[in-house]
Order: C-alpha cells, then sequence, then structure tokens
C-alpha cells in the first residue's frame, strides 16, 4: 500500500492551489478527483451551452432533507468547477464574514475575520495572475497590495 503525508480531494481552485503551495516541502502528494477531462470542444467557450444548456453539469441526482430529488449545478472534472467559472477572482466583502440572515434561516459568522485571510487574497490574486484595478467598486474590502496585473 502506497503512504502519503497528504491526500488533497479534489483538483479544483482550492485542492490545485493547496497542491501548488506543498509541491515545493518534499512531501508525498495524491490528488484525488472523481471526474476525467473536460472534453475540448467548440462548446467551452458558448456561454450558452456552459450555463444555459448547462453542458458540463452532472445529470445525477442529490435529495434535499425531505427526499426532493434535485440536479445540483457540478462539474465533475480535472480542475472541477473552476473549469467553468469564468475566471473570475472575487473577495469576500468584510460583512461576508458576519452572521447572515437569509429566507431559509440565518448563516453563521465565521470563526475568522477578513483581515486574517487578506494576505492569503493578495498571495492568491499573485499566483492566479488576477488583472484589474483596485478600488474602482466601492464596497471592494481592504487590501494590502495593488492586484498585480493592471486590466
Amino acid at each position: 500500500m502506497e503512504h502519503y503525508d497528504v491526500i488533497i480531494i479534489g483538483t479544483g481552485a482550492g485542492g490545485g492551489t493547496l497542491a501548488h503551495r506543498l509541491a515545493p516541502s518534499g512531501k508525498r502528494i495524491l490528488l484525488l478527483e472523481r471526474g476525467g477531462y473536460l472534453p475540448r470542444e467548440p462548446q467551452n467557450w458558448e456561454t450558452e451551452e456552459v450555463f444555459g444548456r448547462e453542458r458540463y453539469v452532472t445529470t445525477e441526482r442529490w435529495y434535499d432533507k425531505h427526499g426532493v430529488g434535485f440536479r445540483p449545478h457540478a462539474q465533475y472534472f480535472v480542475g472541477g468547477n473552476t473549469k467553468v467559472y469564468a475566471g473570475i477572482l472575487l473577495r469576500l466583502r468584510e460583512r461576508d464574514f458576519g452572521e447572515v440572515e437569509h429566507y431559509g434561516g440565518v448563516s453563521p459568522a465565521w470563526p475568522i475575520p477578513y483581515a486574517d485571510l487578506e494576505p492569503y487574497y493578495a498571495e492568491a490574486e499573485r499566483l492566479y495572475l488576477v488583472h484589474g484595478q483596485a478600488g474602482e467598486d466601492p464596497t471592494e474590502p481592504p487590501r494590502s497590495l495593488p492586484l498585480p496585473h493592471r486590466r
């Protein structure tokens, strides 16, 4: 039986970033992915196909707590749902870390504030070559560094 120091389930933005960060550590890392590779086809770039017709969304059924079936909006491919996320990397706002009341109840506050994650946002924006102009959005949270690349 193989031994691994770290097993990462999923190769989307979270799992892929973690694998990238751990790769130089010398640890034995296993990446597990549920799906295969997204086929290369013209429909990859057609918004109506990808989002309107849900071309790459799984056909499996999930069930809510009442036993009602629904089709989840999930894509199982190497790279996860980030294969079809349009390349947008937005930061959560400071208020997103607080308690949120909504029609279904209350989502509790996060155990950490935005400020604790801000340096990691900056590092991810550098790693993923994020382009843009900081400050254009008046609701944008504070940042320690400008965006690494102008739009």
